[in-house]
């Protein structure tokens, strides 16, 4: 099954927060950030037996994308608790928010939107728009991409289906669908139920 897309307009307002109290956020700086980067990522984006592959693999791949520079942690006392990459594709100028993870002991906090603030700051200015990819059972991180103001996107087969359920199932009220084209597509209404 297709995973589900999502878009960010350029103009989009971008909320801001201020990170609590022992929070900062640093970049990649070597080898010695691949394991806690794979610890940010275990349940859900890489396996719990990752190496360093799992990390070479994820980024490496990737054409525009420098370690160094669209890397980003969060971190707590200096440790790190969740990262996202925030890239411009090489190849259409698209930005990408990719591989966003919070270490598992770090999760219910509330602190994706701090790793969609650091996104869209990053890529902001550069990109006509930011698109990302999750699935259906990432309910928290899809109420939280949609109020950080990114849009359902229409590209494949029973999409409007997937989306009309998670409206639905997290009660979001109205939400806009865009076409693969960044086009309106409709307005997905919450079912009274």
């Amino acid at each position: 099954m297709a995973q589900l897309k999502m878009y960010w307009m350029a103009g989009t307002p971008i909320r801001h927060y201020e990170l609590p109290e022992g929070y900062s956020v640093s970049n990649y700086k070597g080898r010695e950030d691949k394991f806690p980067w794979i610890e940010c990522c275990k349940n859900g984006l890489v396996g719990d037996d990752a190496g360093e592959g799992a990390f070479d693999g994820c980024m490496f791949t990737r054409k525009g994308l420098d370690v160094f520079k669209d890397v980003f942690f969060l971190d707590y006392h200096g440790e790190h608790v969740g990262t996202v990459t925030a890239f411009i594709h090489e190849e259409d100028g698209v930005g990408d928010m990719h591989m966003v993870g919070i270490r598992t002991d770090f999760r219910g906090k509330g602190l994706s939107k701090y790793l969609t603030q650091i996104t869209l700051e990053h890529l902001t200015g550069r990109v006509p728009f930011i698109e990302l990819t999750t699935d259906d059972w990432r309910k928290p991180a899809v109420k939280g991409y949609i109020a950080g103001g990114f849009l359902p996107v229409e590209y494949d087969t029973g999409m409007e289906e997937r989306w009309q359920a998670l409206v639905d199932e997290l009660d979001l009220g109205d939400v806009q669908m865009l076409n693969d084209d960044t086009t309106p597509y409709k307005t997905l209404h919450r079912s009274k139920n």
